[in-house]
C-alpha cells in the first residue's frame, strides 16, 4: 500500500498459469480496478497488474499459494495476490471455484470451475466479491449476482481464515467438465496426429476412386452415414486413449471420483479432436472428388442426375473409411506429443506427480 497525493493506493497482483489462465488474466484485469473503486472502496486508488508465472506443485498435487503469499507480496510490492490456475480443485468432494485467505491476503481461482463460456466476466465478478471481502476485514466472499454461482455455498475450514467457494451437484460438475475440456484445447491434438491424418487422407482419397464406394454412398441414407461416422470417430478415439495410456485410475472413493472426471474430460477432448479431424478430412475429400470425378461419368455410373449432395455423400463415406485407417497411422505418432496435446500444462504436471507417486 502506498500514498499517492494523499490518496491511498492498493496494488492487486494477478499471477496466472501459462496457457488459458494467462490469456484470460489481462481481460480480467481490465476494468477490475475501476470496479473495485466503485464498489469496494471509493477512497482508494486501485492498481491491478498481471504477471505470468506458475507456482510448483506440492507432492500431493496442490498449489502452495498460502505458504508463498508473503514472499510474492513483498517481492512485487502487492497488497493482494490473485492466482489464476487451470488446475481443477475440490473441497469435501465438491467443486471448488475459489479459495481465499484474509490473513495471507490471497485469492485462488480455479478457472476450469468457471465453465467454458464467459469465463473472464465470471472471474472478474468473483474477484470483485472476494477482494471486497478481504479488504473489508475478512469473512467469506459474497457470491455475485447473474453468475453461474447461484447454487454455490461457502464453507470455512480450520482457524476461520481460509474460506472456500464451492459448487455442489451435477451443474457444477458439468460446468467443471466443460472448463477442463476448454483448457485442454481439443484442436491442439490434430498437430500431434500428423501421421494419423496422412494415413486417413490417403485411404479416403483411395476410396473415392472406387465405383463400389460411389454406389454404396448413393444407397446409404443420411442417418446411416451419420451412424457410420459416429462409430468410426468413437473407434479411433478409443484407440488413441488406450494406445497412448490416457486412461486414469484411482484408488479410493475420492481418487476414483477424480479419475472419473479426468476420464470424462479426456473422452470429450479426444472425441472433439477426432470429430474435427473427420470434418477436415470430409472437406478435403469433397474438394478432391469434385476435381477428379467427372459429373457425367458419375451420373452414368449411378443411373440418375447428380449434384453436390451426391459428391458430399461420397466424401462423407470416404472420410469415415479414412478415419478408421487413421488408427494405423497413429501408431507412428509420438505418445508423449499426444499426451502433451491432450492435457493442459498443469494437468500434465499433476498426472506426472500421480504416476511417480504410484510407481
Amino acid at each position: 500500500m502506498s500514498e499517492d497525493g494523499g490518496q491511498r493506493t492498493l496494488r492487486v497482483g494477478i499471477l496466472a498459469d501459462p496457457g488459458l489462465p494467462e490469456a484470460a488474466a489481462r481481460p480480467i484485469a481490465q476494468g477490475l480496478a475501476g470496479a473495485l473503486r466503485r464498489v469496494v472502496d471509493p477512497g482508494c486508488r486501485w492498481d491491478v497488474e498481471t504477471l505470468r508465472g506458475a507456482l510448483p506443485l506440492t507432492e500431493d498435487g496442490h498449489i502452495p499459494l498460502l505458504e508463498q503469499a508473503a514472499e510474492l507480496r513483498a517481492r512485487n510490492r502487492w497488497d493482494y495476490v490473485v492466482y489464476l490456475t487451470d488446475l481443477p480443485r475440490s473441497h469435501d468432494g465438491k467443486v471448488m471455484v475459489c479459495e481465499s485467505s484474509a490473513e495471507a491476503k490471497t485469492v485462488l481461482v480455479s478457472m476450469p470451475a468457471l465453465g467454458a463460456w464467459r469465463v473472464g466476466a465470471a472471474a472478474r465478478k468473483l474477484l470483485l466479491g472476494a477482494l471486497g471481502s478481504l479488504h473489508g476485514g475478512g469473512g467469506h466472499p459474497p457470491l455475485p449476482r447473474r453468475t453461474p454461482f447461484r447454487a454455490s455455498t461457502v464453507q470455512r475450514q480450520g482457524a476461520e481464515d481460509v474460506s472456500y467457494t464451492v459448487v455442489s451437484g451435477w451443474p457444477g460438475r458439468l460446468r467443471l467438465l466443460a472448463g477442463m475440456v476448454r483448457n485442454n484445447r481439443p484442436g491442439r491434438l490434430l498437430s500431434a496426429l500428423s501421421t494419423c491424418m496422412a494415413a486417413a487422407a490417403a485411404t479416403g482419397a483411395f476410396g473415392i476412386f472406387y465405383t463400389t464406394m460411389w454406389n454404396m454412398a448413393d444407397v446409404l441414407p443420411p442417418w446411416r452415414l451419420a451412424l457410420i461416422s459416429a462409430a468410426t470417430v468413437g473407434a479411433l478415439g478409443a484407440w488413441l486413449i488406450v494406445h497412448n495410456g490416457l486412461w486414469s485410475r484411482g484408488l479410493g472413493p475420492e481418487a476414483s471420483a477424480r479419475a472419473g472426471l479426468d476420464n470424462a474430460a479426456t473422452i470429450a477432448t479426444v472425441a472433439l479432436s477426432v470429430g474435427l479431424m473427420h470434418m477436415v478430412l470430409f472437406m478435403v475429400l469433397m474438394a478432391g472428388s469434385l476435381v477428379v470425378i467427372d459429373a457425367g461419368y458419375l451420373e452414368a455410373e449411378l443411373g440418375h442426375p447428380v449434384g453436390p449432395l451426391d459428391y458430399a455423400r461420397l466424401a462423407w463415406l470416404a472420410a469415415s473409411l479414412g478415419t478408421v485407417a487413421g488408427a494405423l497411422g497413429s501408431n507412428f505418432d509420438s505418445d508423449e506429443a499426444i499426451r502433451e496435446a491432450t492435457y493442459s500444462r498443469r494437468d500434465r504436471q499433476r498426472r506426472r506427480l500421480k504416476d511417480s507417486f504410484e510407481d
